[in-house]
Formats: structure tokens, C-alpha cells, sequence
């Protein structure tokens, strides 16, 4: 057994005191004890009642007096894992994510399904996640609850944002907002996106710059097809049609794969390239093995408290006082009326 504030415990060294003070003459001084219910016919009780109450009393303050050093059982001894990366994940919602070259929907639906795996395969990393279209949106701050974050990738649409375009400097300026904690072992930006920037107020070389200055590496992936793929809409009437150009041809965005390369290349990440959802899901898993780290479990002990039981034993030896003091009393005033 152990104390977590053993200083109390030289409150003992009064207990001689106190037991000193209960056997002096009551003409020296004022007797210690609380209970006078003998006083007048002390020659008249028992020998072992009186050393009773003063050993009941002894017991209370040193009972009391250990509760306050609060003494500690052995315990138990708890695992407790050690969260070493923190991954933000910034997602492109734009309205080029629904074109439907990504099976079985379309972009978006790909990039969340894929998303939920390596959430999963992560789950000893704090993850969150950021949205951009024409702004960029904090969906889910970092966070230990894999569980959580995928309920969230499940409601993230096109409209989560409200503002089309993409604004990825604004996807990776809000991740590295979500990333100011320097605690953990490394701090990555996992961004997807399907397009060029055109949005938001942070040009993605300057955030690039500043996450290189916060030692963020930025992992980029480009999804599409390589000559692009239509975009469908729902018309006036609810039928799907696709956006066409001033010319009446095909709309069919381009990305800019050549920043998103010198994204990654500046913060020290890698640049994938995912044409359907296959690649997609292989360059999520590439980066969960780049990233992937052995993280020691800490153990510590959580000491069992046992002041409750001193303070038990206390009220107990109180209550034995109260009681045999009082039939004491009883009996010897009986006797004096008998008398």
C-alpha cells in the first residue's frame, strides 16, 4: 500500500500526545474525551469500559488521519495508445466530381468509398477532414474516432459547400488551420482533386509554401480520365443531361496534374495519378504504408483509492464509542438511583 500525500501521516506523532491528555487528573486540565456521559461515577464504571472508549477514540483519529494521507491499493495497469500522425483529409467536392468515369457512380462517390477504407486502415492516427469546392469547409476536426470520421465522409455531397469552383490552396490553407498542433509524430495532408485551381483567396503554391514551413507533407492525388469526361446535371424537366460548351461540344475539365505534382514535391509527399477507382483505392493504400509508423504503447497504473474504507473504519469505531458510552451511562446511572 502506498499514500499519495504521506505528509499527513505525521499528524500520528499527536496520538501519545492525546492518549497523555485522556489519563491526566481532570483537576490538571480539561479531559480530551467527547463524551462525559461518565463524568461523576468514573470510580464506578468498569476499568475496561474507560480504556475501551479512549482506544475507540484513538481509533477514530488515526483512521481519520490515514484517510487524509489517502492511501493507494496496488490497481490495475492500463494500455494506452500513442497517436503519432495526424492526417487531414482535403476532399474536392467541385461539380467536376460527377462526371461518371469512376464506377459505380460517379468521382465523389468513388473518392468517399475509397476514403472509408483507409479510415479504417488508419485507425491508429488522429484523422479529420476538410471539403473545398469554391470555398473550403471543415467537415470533421482531427479526431481519434475512426467511426465518426466515416459518418462524415458518408454525408458530404455537392452541396456541403454551397460555392462551386476549386479552391485547393483554400483546401490545404484550412487543413494546415486543422494541423497547428505539433504534438504528434508527423502531420500529413492527404488532398484529391479533380481539377484546376480557380477559386479561394490562397494560391495552392503559397499554401504548399507555408505547409513546407510547418514541415506538413502534402500528398496529392489527380482522379479522371485523362482527356477529361462529361459532367451530367439534372435539367428543369428532372432528365440527365450533360454541360456542353458556348459551341455545343462536350464540356470536359482539365486538371492541372502539374501543380498538384509541385505540391507534393515542395512539402516532401508523393503525387498519384488515379484514372478509376481501382488506381484511386491503390494510392490511398500507398500512402497509408508510407505513413504507417510503430507507435509504442505507453502503460501506466491507475492506483486503487482506499480513503473511502479508512473513513468507513472511522465512522464505525465512532459510531461503537457513541453507542458504548451511552449504555454505559445507562447503566451507571441506574445503579446511582438504585443506590
Amino acid at each position: 500500500m502506498t499514500f499519495a500525500q504521506p505528509a499527513w501521516l505525521l499528524l500520528l506523532v499527536l496520538v501519545p500526545l492525546l492518549l497523555w491528555l485522556q489519563r491526566r487528573p481532570k483537576h490538571q486540565g480539561i479531559p480530551l474525551s467527547t463524551f462525559r456521559l461518565l463524568e461523576g461515577d468514573a470510580r464506578r464504571a468498569p476499568r475496561w469500559v474507560g480504556l475501551t472508549l479512549r482506544g475507540l477514540q484513538v481509533g477514530v483519529v488515526v483512521a481519520m488521519v490515514v484517510a487524509m494521507a489517502r492511501p493507494q491499493g496496488a490497481g490495475t495497469w492500463i494500455e494506452q495508445k500513442r497517436f503519432g500522425i495526424d492526417i487531414m483529409l482535403a476532399l474536392d467536392i467541385s461539380g467536376s466530381m460527377r462526371a461518371e468515369d469512376f464506377q459505380p457512380a460517379n468521382r465523389l462517390e468513388a473518392a468517399k468509398r475509397v476514403l472509408k477504407e483507409f479510415i479504417a486502415k488508419n485507425a491508429e492516427n488522429r484523422l479529420g477532414l476538410v471539403v473545398f469546392a469554391g470555398r473550403s469547409l471543415t467537415m470533421c476536426p482531427l479526431t481519434t474516432d475512426t467511426q465518426v470520421v466515416a459518418q462524415v465522409v458518408d454525408r458530404v455531397n455537392f452541396d456541403s459547400v454551397g460555392i462551386d469552383g476549386t479552391a485547393i490552396g483554400d483546401g490545404i490553407g484550412n487543413s494546415l488551420y486543422r494541423l497547428e498542433d505539433r504534438s504528434a509524430k508527423s502531420r500529413v495532408i492527404v488532398l484529391l482533386s479533380d481539377g484546376a485551381n480557380n477559386s479561394g483567396y490562397l494560391q495552392p503554391m503559397a499554401a504548399a509554401s507555408m505547409a513546407r514551413a510547418r514541415k506538413v507533407k502534402v500528398y496529392t492525388i489527380a482522379v479522371g480520365s485523362p482527356g477529361g469526361a462529361p459532367i451530367p446535371l439534372v435539367d428543369s424537366f428532372g432528365r440527365k443531361v450533360y454541360v456542353h460548351n458556348r459551341d455545343g461540344s462536350l464540356y470536359l475539365p482539365k486538371m492541372d496534374e502539374q501543380t498538384l505534382m509541385a505540391i507534393a514535391q515542395e512539402t516532401g509527399g508523393r503525387f498519384f495519378r488515379a484514372t478509376d477507382t481501382r488506381t484511386l483505392s491503390e494510392a490511398y493504400a500507398e500512402i497509408a504504408k508510407l505513413e504507417r509508423s510503430e507507435i509504442p504503447v505507453e502503460r501506466h497504473r491507475v492506483p486503487t483509492e482506499l480513503f473511502g474504507s479508512c473513513v468507513a473504519v472511522a465512522l464505525l469505531l465512532l459510531g461503537l464509542q457513541i453507542a458504548l458510552a451511552a449504555g454505559a451511562g445507562s447503566i451507571l446511572r441506574g445503579s446511582v438511583r438504585r443506590d
